[in-house]
């Protein structure tokens, strides 16, 4: 079983971190978003041109969301609960964060870690003023449980934190740059820290960290 992978990627990075912490074993190809999903062999495979991309036996599966869902069902993830209202919970989140929380990575990330992609200013600049909203929710959520959808972690944390915590000093610092202060968010500020202390979090961020210094 082959993910293909970066660890730039957000997504890609919330997949390896999952599959690390349930001990699911996979075989992680490292390509480059933009260059080599854009290559003929790629594309035959499937048509989304991204990363992550599960493939097995012949089985190709995009988008982390779907890949988490599809993985934790097939090995009984504790990331990835059967409880018919924890999994609501979680779909809740996947299916909000792809026009919340990913577009903190579209505001602040994108522009200069992908300059292949091109963004409009006026959305850059429309995500931007969403961010606080963003985080808002986020706090939110934490303030009525330790963890986004519960009292335990789940792939909805691991794919917000990918998110999130790249924005962080110890990463890009994107957060500071662009005076955002999140003091004013202690929840999150706790919980980005619980989540560091999750098994496959070194391992999943360790290239990240390599490559931004």
């Amino acid at each position: 079983m082959k993910i293909y992978t970066m660890p730039i990627s957000q997504p890609a990075r919330a997949l390896s971190w999952a599959c690390a912490y349930e001990g699911t074993k996979v075989e992680e190809v490292q390509i480059m978003p933009g260059k080599d999903t854009r290559s003929e062999d790629y594309k035959k495979q499937g048509p989304i041109f991204a990363v992550p991309r599960l493939e097995e036996d012949g089985f190709i599966l995009n988008e982390s969301h779907a890949i988490m869902s599809y993985l934790g069902d097939r090995f009984n993830w504790k990331l990835y609960p059967k409880e018919p209202r924890a999994r609501a919970r979680i779909h809740q989140y996947m299916n909000w964060h792809h026009q919340n929380t990913r577009r903190i990575t579209l505001a602040l990330f994108a522009p200069v870690m992908r300059p292949d992609i091109p963004l409009p200013q006026a959305l850059v600049d429309l995500w931007m003023k969403e961010i606080k909203n963003t985080l808002q929710t986020v706090e939110r959520w934490l303030s009525e449980s330790t963890w986004i959808c519960g009292s335990e972690p789940t792939v909805a944390d691991l794919s917000c934190y990918c998110e999130i915590g790249q924005c962080l000093e110890k990463y890009t610092g994107l957060f500071a740059v662009h005076s955002i202060d999140l003091s004013a968010y202690p929840k999150i500020s706790q919980w980005l820290t619980a989540c560091e202390g999750l098994a496959g979090y070194e391992q999943s961020h360790a290239a990240l960290k390599q490559l931004l210094r």
